[in-house]
Formats: C-alpha cells, sequence, structure tokens
C-alpha cells in the first residue's frame, strides 16, 4: 500500500465530492430561483394587465354610463340599478366589455363582497367576501388557479380598480393556457439557459480534471518507479532520511548505535587479473547479490557496495543477533553458489554517525566513524568463510560462550581487539 509520500494528489476525487456536488446544486438552486422568479414576474405582469383591464373597464363604463355605474358602485341592491334604463344600457356596456375583451368570466365587487356584476347573471347581489377579493380590496392583486364546472383551467384575477373612491373589485377570469403559455415561453428559456451552460461547465471541468487526474497519477507512477531505481543505488537509511527532510532545509545528521558488517571478496585483484571484464561483472552481481539479500532477509540496511565490498548495518537491541545471521546466511549461500572466490566478513557494534557528506553540489549518504573503520578491519582480516566479531557484539548475541576470545591488533588501533573468530563449516 503506498504511503502518503508517494500516492497521487486525488484531484478528480476531490473535485467530483466536493466541487462538482457544490456545481450540481448550484444548478439546482439557480433553477429553483429562476423558475420560481420568472414565474412570480410572470403572474406579477399578468396582474398588471388585469388591472389595466380593469381600468378599461371603468373608464368604458364612466363613459357611456356613468350615472349608472355611479349608483352601482354606491348601492347595496344592485339588482334595482339593473332594472332601470339606465342600469340596462350598464348592464349591456359590461356584457360587452366582457366579449371585447375575451374573458372567460367576470365579476365586479362592491364594499363586503357584494357581487355588483357577474358574467354569471344569477350570482348579482350575492355576497362572496373571498381571501381573493380581501387581498384586493386591502391593494394587494392576488391569482387563484381553479377548475370551471365544465373542466376547464382558469386563473381567477382579483385587482381592484385603480383611483377609484369606492374601491371596487373586479375578477377578472383568464384561461390557464394563456399564462401557461406566457410562463413558457419566459420561464423555460430563463431556466434552461443557466442549467445548460453549467452542466456544460461542469462536464468540461471534471473532462478536464480527469486529464489532469491521469497525468497526475502518470507523473506519480513515474516518481515511484524512480524513487523504486534510486533506492537499488541508495540505503533504506537514505530513502528515509530524504523523506523525513522534505519540506526543511537538510537531511540532518544523526548518531546511533549499531552493528556494521562489512563483508570482501577474497583475492579478487588475483581474479580480476586472469578474468574478462564481463566475467567480473558477473562474478560481483551474484557474489553482491548474495550479501545483499542475506541482510535485507535479517532487517539490515545495505549502506553502499564499494567494489567488491558490501557495507551494511543493523539497529535495535537485537542488531548484532541479526548481523550475525546474515553473515552466516551469506557465507552459505556463497558455499552453495560454487563461486570461484568466497568472501570474509566482519562485525563491530558501536556508535556512528548517519548523514551525508560531501560538498554542496554532491553529496553521500552513509556511516561514518570508528565503528565503521573497526568493521573494515576485521574484515580485512577474516580469511575466505571467516566471521570475525567484537566483543560487544558477543556480549549481546546467545550462545557465543563456547567460541574462543582472541585479542588482534588492528591497523590504527593503538590497543588490540577482543574478539571472536567464526569458522564456517560450508
Amino acid at each position: 500500500m503506498k504511503d502518503a509520500f508517494e500516492a497521487p494528489y486525488p484531484l478528480k476525487q476531490r473535485f467530483q465530492r466536493i466541487v462538482l456536488p457544490g456545481l450540481l446544486l448550484l444548478t439546482v438552486i439557480i433553477a429553483i430561483t429562476v423558475g420560481e422568479g420568472s414565474t412570480w414576474l410572470t403572474q406579477k405582469i399578468y396582474l398588471q394587465i388585469s388591472e389595466n383591464r380593469s381600468a378599461i373597464i371603468d373608464r368604458a363604463v364612466s363613459v357611456e354610463n356613468a350615472k349608472a355605474w355611479t349608483a352601482l358602485q354606491g348601492t347595496t341592491t344592485p339588482g334595482k340599478v339593473y332594472q332601470t334604463p339606465e342600469g340596462q344600457q350598464l348592464l349591456q356596456t359590461l356584457r360587452g366589455e366582457v366579449q371585447e375583451l375575451g374573458l372567460a368570466h367576470l365579476k365586479i365587487y362592491g364594499p363586503k363582497g357584494l357581487i355588483l356584476y357577474s358574467s354569471k347573471e344569477s350570482e348579482i347581489g350575492t355576497s362572496d367576501p373571498s381571501t381573493g377579493y380581501e387581498k384586493a380590496f386591502n391593494g394587494t392583486g392576488s391569482l387563484i388557479k381553479k377548475q370551471a364546472d365544465d373542466g376547464t383551467k382558469l386563473y381567477e384575477l382579483y385587482t381592484r380598480v385603480p383611483d377609484n373612491k369606492f374601491f371596487t373589485v373586479m375578477e377578472l377570469y383568464e384561461p390557464v393556457d394563456y399564462l401557461d403559455g406566457l410562463v413558457a415561453e419566459v420561464v423555460i428559456p430563463a431556466i434552461a439557459f443557466p442549467v445548460v451552460v453549467l452542466l456544460v461547465l461542469a462536464w468540461g471541468m471534471n473532462k478536464l480534471v480527469g486529464n489532469a487526474q491521469s497525468d497526475i497519477n502518470y507523473r506519480t507512477r513515474l516518481l515511484s518507479e524512480f524513487r523504486m531505481r534510486l533506492q537499488q543505488l541508495v540505503s533504506n537509511e537514505a530513502v528515509s532520511s530524504l523523506r523525513q527532510s522534505t519540506g526543511k532545509s537538510g537531511i540532518q545528521s544523526k548518531r546511533v548505535k549499531a552493528t556494521i558488517l562489512f563483508s570482501d571478496v577474497r583475492k579478487f585483484t588475483e581474479f580480476c587479473e586472469t578474468e574478462t571484464p564481463e566475467n567480473v561483472v558477473s562474478f560481483l552481481n551474484r557474489s553482491l547479490g548474495i550479501v545483499i539479500d542475506a541482510v535485507r532477509d535479517h532487517g539490515g540496511d545495505v549502506d553502499k557496495m564499494i567494489g567488491d565490498a558490501v557495507l551494511a548495518h543493523f539497529q535495535g537491541d537485537d542488531a548484532p543477533q541479526r548481523a550475525l545471521a546474515a553473515a552466516e546466511k551469506a557465507l552459505t549461500e556463497m558455499s552453495k553458489a560454487n563461486l570461484p572466490r568466497g568472501i570474509g566478513i566482519g562485525i563491530y557494534t558501536g556508535v556512528v554517525v548517519m548523514g551525508t557528506v560531501g560538498a554542496s553540489n554532491r553529496k553521500d549518504f552513509t556511516v561514518i566513524g570508528d565503528t565503521v573503520n573497526s568493521a573494515s578491519r576485521l574484515c580485512s582480516t577474516a580469511k575466505e568463510g571467516e566471521i570475525i566479531i567484537d566483543e560487544e557484539s558477543c556480549a549481546r548475541i546467545p550462545d557465543m560462550a563456547d567460541y574462543t576470545r582472541l585479542e588482534i591488533s588492528l591497523k590504527g588501533k593503538e590497543k588490540p581487539e577482543q574478539v571472536r573468530i567464526l569458522h564456517h563449516a560450508g
């Protein structure tokens, strides 16, 4: 499983979880807002038209039947007004206005919901103080959807006659198809355009983000492959330290206690003199591979390969025990491989410094200290098939009491070292 350092940035996932739902929600909100706003505006316009029609009817009857119209608006018994000759003329004028304006139905209200006129003339003189009438009487026009007796869907439009001292209210009936057609012409394009734009934008952004995610994944795979190849050239500790230093000023050196394993091919120079370079490389690949596999199998870290030598280190309380087990396995596998040259191994435990050394433009991550030098000296002393291990390492390894202690002098050391020599039986 990839850690956060190697995992590609989940751009597409976050876009689809955060941004895309936001865009879709915005699309829905815009559609609802525009739809409601457009419907409200359309109805508002239609109420204004209805108010204008009320004014037209008021002006028409005021001009042709002024006396009867005034009497009708001020009476509580409209039937008596219509019984007069002037009232009959007024009734004819109102009937004509309904036909001329193409109204499905018309009611005219006086105070307290008294019906002064209705195209259903049987309703004249009755009272119908409806909610629509109350709103219109108080100056707020209203629109109510209802169904006629014959199943026709109509809108009731209540408006107060403007500039009328009697506060006369007119109720105009319009077919639903007319207003719905108007709404469809205005609202649907008003909703469709921003919705389509946002959906196209969301699709385009999703496509763009998808392409970007593919590019991110591709580059991440390249970096991961580069990291894996780089890790074959440097130690695991170097990679780990590099990760920890990311975003900081540099890799910090650290002082640790470690067990150093140093292996080296015996009589390698003579071997090189008698073999072709291709055979030398083939031999090195096999011999170094055996040592490296043994080190890694026992939890060690290969610091570097120096020609035919391997420098590795182990950390932890059982580091000496794992280092010895790795050395024994390496010698066993070398014997099984029946290679033309064998190796000697030195193991030494002590304090080392892990960090970078070198110039500002070229550095190497390595372990440094007398412990490393001592392990190298023990390795140089070891014969083919031998493991020389220092006394401190032996003290931390069970079942080492049977091995004889020896004192050997190492180059560059003033005092002899207490060590034990293990002869590999394989």
